[in-house]
């Protein structure tokens, strides 16, 4: 039992909030489908290669990825601790990310009008605007996730988000994308992406007006909502004082690092290699069904285990895709091999292995860094310790820019090493990791 003069103790072993645990699992299921119609991983590097024949851009949507979330923990964290209710502002915040989903479609399918370079500099903003709003309503959804579901069953809760949300991706969404890329798409490159975009928006629009339905639980917020140079001395001091964060902050910061690498497999399929579009179905087919069996592990693992584990087993699976990835482009044959009647090529052999190294390292990467800030994060500032974490890792947005140029004047395959030292670095760091959960009292 947790210790109830303890305030750490206290928010892990909070009560079950049934009705927002359910409702959160049926929010998880539809963003998983929404945003694999808009996968930074494939469809987007593959929509922007596409539109501008550069290598190089891939890397720039990963540095967006990384960045564009640190000005809210500039300036949003400071007022989502004091906030009485967090639901207003991922509300707010949601409503803002819609509009910038249906400007990123309405771009795409004004594509025949504007010229591929122009849109795809559109869609790299609206991107911008939709990540950066996604970190606010992050921050708020997190709080109430955190007053809603006690740490032993989290884990589940983010298992259940991925493996059912997958399994509609694997039977509804996958099929979709094959048909609007394939031979028979019913539109034109980039009409058939534009749609895709926006039937992306659409689905996630519904999955965020069904988190709207939630109850709150009471929140125990900062009394006092400090200035911007005091709300930076606050984050250098979660720095300094707290060795369980700054540690957990230099592994994230390697694993992203590590993870800027992913993009670049579709660079290496239809840039290097030459494969289809459509190939694009068969990498998101693999990725989904190792993320659904990633899920699993993770689910049991966090809840039994803890969140330090979790962080172990994205590291260790992050250097094995990077492995594989390495060994494939420098050592992969055209040839192929037959089994049972089929022949798979030694490359598709090879780019698989990444993807459902990726899917693993997925299901885990997320869950394991936000249960452990949530477990290791004061109440009070807890949107802060999420907040700042954006903010510290914001040095690793220049990573993928360093990729893309590398894999544009010299080769994927420096890229590729390069990824599997920092993710070496990243799992002998995590295996240093604090279990927070060592601490609990117990009775």
């Amino acid at each position: 039992m947790p210790d109830p003069k303890n305030p750490n103790e206290r928010a892990m072993f909070v009560p079950l909030h049934r009705r927002n645990y359910v409702l959160g699992i049926i929010n998880g299921i539809l963003v998983q489908s929404g945003n694999r119609l808009l996968d930074p991983m494939t469809m987007l590097p593959l929509l922007l290669l596409r539109l501008s024949g550069l290598t190089w851009i891939v890397g720039v949507l990963q540095t967006i990825i990384i960045v564009s979330p640190a000005l809210p923990a500039l300036f949003a964290a400071p007022w989502i601790d004091t906030a009485e209710r967090k639901l207003p502002i991922f509300k707010l915040y949601s409503i803002i990310r819609f509009f910038a989903l249906l400007a990123m479609a309405g771009s795409v399918l004004a594509g025949a009008y504007l010229g591929g370079t122009l849109v795809a500099a559109l869609v790299l903003v609206f991107f911008a605007s939709w990540f950066t709003a996604q970190a606010v309503s992050t921050m708020a959804f997190m709080d109430i996730v955190a007053k809603s579901t006690p740490t032993t069953m989290r884990g589940s809760f983010w298992m259940w988000r991925q493996i059912i949300g997958l399994f509609l991706v694997l039977t509804v969404a996958v099929p979709f994308i094959h048909y609007m890329v394939g031979d028979n798409a019913p539109a034109d490159f980039p009409t058939n992406y534009g749609i895709l975009l926006l039937v992306a928006a659409l689905v996630l629009g519904i999955s965020w007006l069904v988190y709207f339905q939630v109850k709150e639980p009471a929140s125990k917020p900062a009394r006092h909502k400090l200035p911007l140079r005091l709300h930076i001395a606050r984050g250098i001091r979660f720095w300094r004082h707290d060795p369980r964060y700054r540690r957990m902050v230099r592994v994230l910061l390697l694993l992203a690092s590590a993870g800027s690498v992913g993009p670049f497999f579709m660079a290496l399929a239809v840039q290097q290699w030459s494969f289809p579009d459509t190939a694009v179905a068969t990498f998101i087919t693999v990725q989904i069904l190792a993320q659904m069996g990633g899920s699993v592990l993770q689910g049991r693992v966090s809840d039994r285990l803890g969140n330090r584990a979790v962080l172990v087993v994205a590291a260790f699976v992050g250097l094995s895709t990077a492995l594989v990835a390495v060994c494939g482009a420098a050592f992969a044959p055209l040839g192929g091999f037959q089994v049972l009647g089929y022949g798979i090529s030694y490359r598709m052999l090879v780019l698989c292995l990444c993807f459902a190294g990726s899917g693993i390292y997925t299901a885990h990467i997320w869950p394991g860094q936000v249960n452990y800030l949530l477990d290791i994060a004061p109440e009070r500032k807890r949107p802060s310790y999420l907040g700042f974490t954006n903010l510290f890792i914001v040095p690793v947005g220049v990573v993928p820019l360093i990729f893309g140029w590398l894999a544009q004047t010299v080769s994927i395959l420096l890229v590729f090493g390069i990824g599997a030292l920092l993710a070496l670095a990243a799992a002998l760091l995590s295996l240093r990791l604090h279990e927070p959960r060592d601490a609990l009292t117990t009775a």
